[in-house]
């Protein structure tokens, strides 16, 4: 408790993610439902024009995120020339994206819906529905379907990855609860919902039943959390095969 007072303090309304959303919406930013700004001290929205800015709903938006309607470039057009031309530009975010840490939006963008936006981009240009974007500038990489194959292709290794490299570091083999994001690989459905973590993800984005639909009609790789660990550690001849969590 003492420590959330003083973050409240030092920090205001950057001092949680629904504080500071609710600050924007108040100064004219439009902002839908299941939004999540991860860490608002680090992350800058544009308020000179907060008007001009648009988020859908559930939007993702990852530490040291820069989303801009305008631009004071037109300082050097004064300076040499005594002009003032002003830059400014509308924001407009679709449903269901995620922007990735230390992304840049510059005025004059529409990104559409169901799009990733990955780390370390400049979006200068609009960004197409169902896509996944990266760059400097933002260039399309694949659709979401594209990405959705690649992703459920890698969810195996990736797991035996962490495994494997948990072991080295620890001496032991992981628990079950390691593995929150890669338990479809293993659980069923029912069996999820009976472990708090596992239970958890399943409720993120506000879409449970879907989860559950989709786990009951995709059978998991692995018959066990038993089976599963056993082929992580099929071919590692350092580790112990009775050590367990």
């Amino acid at each position: 408790m003492f420590k959330e007072w003083v973050k409240k303090i030092l920090l205001g309304k950057r001092c949680s993610s629904e504080s500071y959303i609710n600050y924007l919406r108040s100064i004219g930013v439009n902002i839908g439902e299941d939004c999540v700004i991860y860490v608002p001290s680090k992350t800058l929205i544009d308020e000179q024009y907060p008007w001009m800015i648009t988020i859908g709903d559930h939007v993702r938006i990852t530490e040291g995120v820069k989303i801009l309607t305008h631009d004071y470039a037109w300082s050097v057009l004064k300076t040499e020339k005594g002009a003032i031309l002003g830059a400014s530009g509308t924001v407009k975010i679709g449903d269901n994206v995620f922007i990735g840490m230390n992304t840049v939006i510059t005025r004059n963008v529409e990104i559409g819906n169901n799009v990733i936006i990955g780390a370390g981009s400049v979006v200068t240009s609009n960004c197409d529905h169902n896509c996944v974007y990266a760059g400097v500038p933002a260039k399309r990489i694949m659709s979401i379907d594209e990405y959705y194959e690649k992703r459920e292709r890698a969810q195996f290794n990736e797991a035996k990855k962490l495994a494997v490299e948990y072991f080295d570091r620890y001496g032991k083999r992981p628990g079950k609860e390691v593995f929150h994001e890669y338990f479809m690989l293993f659980e069923t459905a029912e069996e999820a919902q009976k472990n708090d973590v596992f239970r958890n993800k399943i409720a993120l984005c506000q879409n449970e039943l879907d989860t559950v639909k989709y786990m009951s009609a995709h059978k998991a790789m692995f018959s066990s959390y038993d089976e599963f660990i056993e082929k992580c550690f099929e071919k590692c001849t350092n580790c112990v095969k009775e050590q367990s969590e």
